[in-house]
C-alpha cells in the first residue's frame, strides 16, 4: 500500500539533491552562499507559524500532540525550566559564524520569490482543509517540507558550512548550533511504515508514524503523494531563483 508514497519520495529527495543549485554548492562564492542562506532564513522563520497552523487545523488530538513537541522543540528548555536560545537565535548564531555581519542578516529583505514561496506553503496547508483526509493532507506536507526536504536541503549545503563550522563533542571550531542539528534530526530515517522505536525517532519518523496509520485506501493514498509532490515543487522553486550560476561566483578550483 505504501510503496508508491515510498518511492515518490525517495525520487523526490534525489531530485532535490540532483538540483542545479544545490548540487554545485562547491561553485557558489561564499557571498552568494550567504545570500542564499539569508533568503532560505525566511523560509525558516515562517516554521512557527507553518505549525502553529496545523496544529489548530488538526482534529486528531493524538497527533496534533506529536505536532505540538516538536513545535516546541523550537523554544528548548534546561532540565530546571529555564528557556534557552530558540532555534531561531541558533540560525542567527549559525549565520555570524559563517560570515554574515549582524546588520546584513537583520537588513536584508526577502526577494519576491521568496515570499511567493513562503505564501503558497502556507496556501498549501489552508488546502488541506475541509477536504476528505484533511489530518492526513497537513502532516503529508508538513512532514516532507518541514522535516523531510529540509534535512536533505542541510545535508547538500553542509560540505559548504563545514568549511567554517564543526560538529561533535571533540569538534575543532565554532559548532553549528543549527544547521547540523537540523540535518540530523529532521531526515527520513526510514520508510514509512517501517519506523523502530530503538535508538529513538527523527521528527519525520514521528510524523510517518501517524501518516501510515491514516492511509486506509486508494484515495488517502493519493491524498499523501499529492501532498508530497507539492511540498517538493515549492523547494525546487526557492532554489531556482538563484539560477543561473553567475559567472563571477564560480570559484577558481571549480
Amino acid at each position: 500500500m505504501l510503496a508508491p508514497l515510498n518511492n515518490q519520495e525517495r525520487q523526490h529527495i534525489a531530485s532535490l539533491r540532483a538540483h542545479p543549485l544545490l548540487a554545485n554548492v562547491a561553485a557558489l562564492s561564499w557571498d552568494d552562499l550567504l545570500a542564499m542562506l539569508l533568503q532560505r532564513r525566511f523560509l525558516s522563520l515562517s516554521i512557527v507559524n507553518v505549525y502553529e497552523f496545523v496544529i489548530d487545523a488538526l482534529e486528531n488530538e493524538v497527533i496534533k500532540a506529536t505536532v505540538r513537541l516538536i513545535l516546541h522543540e523550537e523554544y528548548p528548555r534546561n532540565t530546571r525550566g529555564v528557556p534557552l536560545a530558540s532555534h531561531r537565535e541558533l540560525l542567527f548564531r549559525d549565520l555570524l559564524h559563517l560570515g554574515a555581519s549582524r546588520e546584513q542578516i537583520l537588513s536584508t529583505s526577502e526577494s519576491a520569490e521568496t515570499r511567493l514561496v513562503r505564501l503558497a506553503s502556507l496556501e498549501a496547508l489552508q488546502s488541506c482543509l475541509n477536504q476528505p483526509h484533511s489530518d492526513l493532507a497537513l502532516i503529508a506536507f508538513l512532514r516532507f517540507w518541514a522535516e523531510v526536504l529540509v534535512s536533505v536541503e542541510y545535508e547538500c549545503l553542509w560540505p559548504r558550512l563545514s568549511e567554517r563550522l564543526a560538529h561533535g563533542p571533540g569538534a575543532q571550531g565554532v559548532r553549528s548550533e543549527f544547521f547540523y542539528y537540523h540535518m540530523i534530526h529532521d531526515r527520513r530515517q526510514s520508510d514509512i511504515g517501517d519506523e523502530q522505536l530503538l535508538g529513538g525517532l527523527t521528527h519525520s519518523q514521528e510524523l510517518a508514524r501517524h501518516m501510515a496509520e491514516l492511509i486506509d485506501g486508494e484515495a488517502a493514498l493519493q491524498i499523501a503523494i499529492s501532498q508530497v509532490e507539492r511540498a517538493w515543487e515549492l523547494k525546487d522553486r526557492f532554489y531556482r531563483q538563484f539560477l543561473p550560476l553567475p559567472a563571477h561566483s564560480r570559484r577558481p578550483d571549480g
